[in-house]
């Protein structure tokens, strides 16, 4: 079991840290979407503020506890070892970090001093994970753009000569994964699958006799790096070059809003929308539309057996760290043969093998790729899936945790900064 302590936080000190810098400038910055970062005067203090009150807590919390590492997850959290340092010094368990979303080339922003601070900060830590070896390896290129010849990689360890003194650390790759048994039970379990079917009804996409018309399934929430707007164009290229796909194909889009206090998802969302009846009103019939959006979240248990009742899933991320989705309806459908077009930009296409990788950027050939992989024998579609689902239930979250833990366990306690 663990113990959960809340952080309470002013909301003009929540709003600013979570829509200000960690939303506004970090998420897109990260997200090679440098033309949506917002800064604003104060977002980075309250950044900095929060990441402080935070590791306050933490350090509070040793008096009672002895835990054998500190392991702090994700982009908004970048600065709470060295705070977590300048409070209670180096005799501390080795402080640990966990950088979910990508890592990309982010030379543009070289010149903001939140920058190099963000990255002093991780360079605090005594191990950073990476969900992939190119973000790992972009990572190491921003260390050297910002410290030069003050920095050295011998493959495991990295060392910088910081203004707080020799700092060295080692970076992993741990890509992150599911419980692909505990999707397939959600797959086929009856109540579930009625759910699920009354979620087709709803969205237009049972007939008269109950059968199932064809659909492709996407989920993801309404954010600028889902793809929503190529993920319209990819399908406007579909229906375009390869008519028969007219009323006898749908998208079930489950798309439940996000970050709403943001406005860039706000106005994104208005996009969104305006393209979805765009492309409707071109293509639509009077029984049939190509997109049936659900606009709220819908629970693991309906997401699987639709997962499973599908021809297959669409996945149009411009950038994502892992993107889960993929190895959800992957185990989701054991043993069946729909087919998942994966944006190669993600992680879970730098991990996985055997997928058919679409690009959210070049439409037209994501469109021939649907539809070429939508015609294969559904026997090569299966063998496929089976294929890609065995390494899943390789590396299944079990594996990532254990691994993470055992990379932890091999961590010393870091002698004190040597100046």
């Amino acid at each position: 079991g663990y113990r959960l302590k809340r952080l309470s936080l002013p909301d003009n000190v929540r709003e600013a840290h979570y829509a200000g810098f960690s939303n506004g400038v970090l998420w897109p910055l990260f997200h090679d979407e440098p033309d949506r970062v917002v800064e604003s005067g104060d977002s980075f203090e309250a950044y900095v503020q929060v990441n402080r009150r935070l590791a306050g807590r933490v350090v509070e919390s040793l008096a009672t506890l002895a835990p054998g590492a500190i392991w702090i997850h994700d982009y908004q959290l970048a600065l709470v070892a060295r705070e977590i340092r300048r409070m209670a010094g180096d005799h501390l368990p080795p402080l640990a970090f966990f950088w979910h979303i990508p890592w990309v080339e982010i030379s543009s922003a070289a010149d903001r001093p939140w920058l190099s601070e963000l990255v002093d900060g991780l360079l605090f830590h005594d191990r950073i994970g990476f969900q992939t070896e190119r973000y790992r390896d972009s990572f190491l290129d921003t260390v050297r753009l910002l410290y030069g010849n003050r920095a050295s990689w011998d493959g495991r360890h990295l060392s910088v000569m910081t203004d707080n003194g020799l700092r060295t650390l080692s970076l992993g790759v741990f890509p992150v994964s599911i419980d692909p048994a505990y999707f397939d039970r959600l797959s086929r379990d009856p109540a579930g699958v009625r759910a699920a079917r009354e979620i087709l009804r709803e969205a237009g996409l049972l007939g008269p006799c109950e059968e199932i018309r064809p659909y492709l399934i996407s989920v993801e929430r309404m954010d600028y790096s889902k793809g929503f707007l190529e993920r319209v164009e990819i399908l406007e290229a579909l229906f375009t070059r390869y008519p028969s796909r007219i009323g006898t194909l749908s998208l079930l889009q489950v798309a439940p809003p996000s970050r709403q206090s943001v406005g860039a998802y706000r106005r994104y969302a208005e996009k969104v929308h305006a393209a979805v009846e765009r492309l409707n009103a071109i293509f639509g019939r009077e029984d049939w539309i190509p997109v049936r959006t659900i606009a709220r979240s819908l629970p693991q248990s309906v997401l699987a057996p639709l997962y499973r009742l599908s021809e297959g899933c669409l996945i149009t991320a411009t950038a994502d760290g892992m993107n889960l989705v993929a190895k959800e309806f992957l185990s989701s459908l054991k043993g069946g043969d729909g087919v998942l077009f994966l944006s190669r930009h993600t992680g879970a296409a730098q991990t996985m093998e055997g997928l058919t990788l679409i690009d959210p950027f070049d439409p037209l050939l994501s469109a021939r790729l649907i539809h070429q992989g939508l015609s294969l024998d559904r026997e090569i579609r299966r063998r496929r899936n089976d294929r890609a689902l065995a390494l899943i239930e390789r590396d299944n979250v079990c594996r990532w945790m254990a691994e993470n833990l055992r990379s932890l366990g091999s961590l010393r306690v870091p002698a004190p900064l040597r100046r």
